[in-house]
């Protein structure tokens, strides 16, 4: 196995895919082909050299395919076959497959958040005596 270089743009696990696609950044918002996206290096405060895939758009922070820049199509496949979507209905049935303790937060009711006794306001009591406050 190689040694991790973080200069190495075609190592980098955030590169775009080979077969350009439709993405949208998570940060600025912007849909554009993936082929735009930009390889940059930056300059770590310790004087180290790091290399990124990043959003096109000027000043936006964006980085990374399939991390802050997503396909925009719902169905789409990555290189190795996989869907990089996952349908929330299949994991949710899942999901409550596996759950056997009921939730104990459905059971709570407002009551149970509001303190025995209401708090209280001394000063305001001394000011305005028992009357409510007047606004």
């Amino acid at each position: 196995m190689s040694e991790y270089d973080p200069l190495d743009a075609q190592a980098d696990c955030f590169k775009p895919p080979a077969i350009p696609t439709e993405v949208c950044c998570l940060h600025c918002g912007l849909e554009y082909e993936s082929y735009l996206i930009e390889w940059r290096i930056e300059t770590e405060p310790d004087g180290s050299k790091h290399g990124f895939w990043c959003c096109p758009t000027p000043d936006c922070d964006g980085k990374g395919f399939g991390f802050d820049i997503l396909p925009t199509d719902p169905e789409y496949i990555c290189e190795d076959g996989s869907m990089m979507w996952c349908d929330d209905d299949d994991s949710d049935a899942d999901a409550d497959e596996w759950d056997d303790d009921p939730d104990p937060a459905a059971e709570l009711t407002e009551d149970d958040f509001l303190p025995e006794t209401p708090p209280t306001n001394r000063l305001r009591d001394e000011i305005l005596g028992d009357d409510d406050i007047p606004w």
